[in-house]
Formats: structure tokens, C-alpha cells, sequence
């Protein structure tokens, strides 16, 4: 059984994952074209690929938070004008977490098995669209082993700068004129993703700036 600071937040909680647009900078005023999709435990996200065809999957994150294989820390921010912010410590036999978010800046707690909680730790199915647009593209650069967070990782550099003719047209149309992904990923070679920093900038049409995010995520082993 779930055991919630507030009777209120699990259904709060429900509503606001069924309704809310987890792709926080798309608006009605963006350039981008990506459709706004809200994750769930049922729907994969895709595994960005760089040119040499590594994986970056978000995938293996939500299986460690479902069906944790050890002990870690987990944390998600979210700045931007969508806010979102997830903290817990995960066993295979219970998470201790909490959330926040612009609907509900007051700190929400929780606390019970993985299978039953995990669905609160799922923010970071906003960042799929993200991975998406960088999907085998030379945007994304190995930058070599590095250990980060008790683990041993390949460091990924991400800029959509970087890319050629051809998916500077595709980086336009999805980001805008002078829109832009660009920050760093430390994945293992399963390729979960144990840290990640990332700005995300859309622009209008016209240029002007749409919207603007800045993520942060990470898995610590303890």
C-alpha cells in the first residue's frame, strides 16, 4: 500500500499525469513540431544513437526505478516554466521519494514498494522528445570512459550545433531558427544514462525565443 503525506496527492497526482503535456516547452506559439506526449510504464522511449551507434536509453532508467537491481539515489530537476523536481532513495524493496512541480509546489512524499510507486518517478519521459532529436545524428559525441556517480561511464556530449546540412534542417524545424539542444550525458555500456545535464531552447519562427529548460538527472549507487 502507497503511504502519501496527503490523500489528496494520489489523485492530484493522476490528473495531473493524465492531462499534462510533459514536453515543457512546446506551446501553441512554439516553431517545434514535436508531438507533446505524456510517458507511461507500458510506452518505451526511444534510444538516441550517436554516429558511432551508441545508445543513450531512458529505457534503462525506468526499469532500474520499476525493478531497482540495487541501491541508489535518484534525482530529476526540471527548470523551466513546466517545473519539475524528483528526489528518492531506491532499494529493490522500497523507494523513499518525494515530488514537486508547478501544480503542486508544495512537496509531495511517498513511500512503498517499487511496484507500486515507481509510476511518481516518471518525469523523465519529458526528456524523450529531446533523444529523439538527436537520434543518430553527430550531435552526440563520445567523449571517452569517465566513472561518475560509483559507476563506470562513456561521456556524451550533446550539440545540435555540430550537425550536418541535413540535420541542421531537421534541428530547424523541430527547435526553430537558432533553437538548440546542447549539455552532457554519462551513460554505462548498457547505456543508462547516470547523469545528465541538458539545455533545451526553442525558438518561433521569426527567431525569438519560445521557451527555455534546463534538466538535470541522476542515478548514484550507494
Amino acid at each position: 500500500m502507497i503511504i502519501w503525506t496527503s490523500k489528496k496527492t494520489v489523485r492530484v497526482q493522476q490528473i495531473i499525469v493524465a492531462t499534462l503535456g510533459l514536453g515543457a516547452l512546446l506551446g501553441c506559439n512554439s516553431a517545434s513540431s514535436k508531438p507533446v506526449k505524456t510517458p507511461s510504464a507500458a510506452e518505451p522511449f526511444t534510444a538516441a544513437k550517436n554516429s558511432d551507434g551508441s545508445d543513450i536509453d531512458l529505457n534503462c532508467i525506468v526499469r532500474h526505478i520499476q525493478s531497482p537491481p540495487e541501491s541508489f539515489h535518484y534525482s530529476f530537476n526540471d527548470v523551466s516554466d513546466n517545473a519539475w523536481q524528483e528526489d528518492a532513495e531506491v532499494t529493490p524493496q522500497n523507494i523513499d521519494g518525494s515530488f514537486t512541480n508547478s501544480f503542486l509546489p508544495a512537496r509531495q512524499q511517498f513511500h512503498g514498494p517499487p511496484q507500486q510507486v515507481s509510476s511518481n518517478l516518471m518525469a523523465i519521459g519529458r526528456m524523450a522528445s529531446i533523444f529523439s532529436t538527436v537520434h543518430s545524428t553527430s550531435a552526440v559525441v563520445n567523449q571517452g570512459a569517465e566513472k561518475k556517480n560509483g559507476y563506470d561511464t562513456v561521456k556524451f556530449s550533446i550539440d545540435t550545433a555540430r550537425g550536418n546540412n541535413a540535420e541542421q534542417g531537421l534541428f530547424k524545424t523541430v527547435l526553430g531558427p537558432g533553437g538548440f539542444e546542447r549539455g552532457n550525458v554519462w551513460v554505462t555500456s548498457q547505456g543508462c544514462p547516470i547523469q545528465i545535464t541538458l539545455d533545451e531552447e526553442i525558438h518561433r519562427k521569426d527567431g525569438s525565443t519560445a521557451g527555455k529548460a534546463h534538466y538535470e538527472e541522476a542515478m548514484t549507487r550507494k
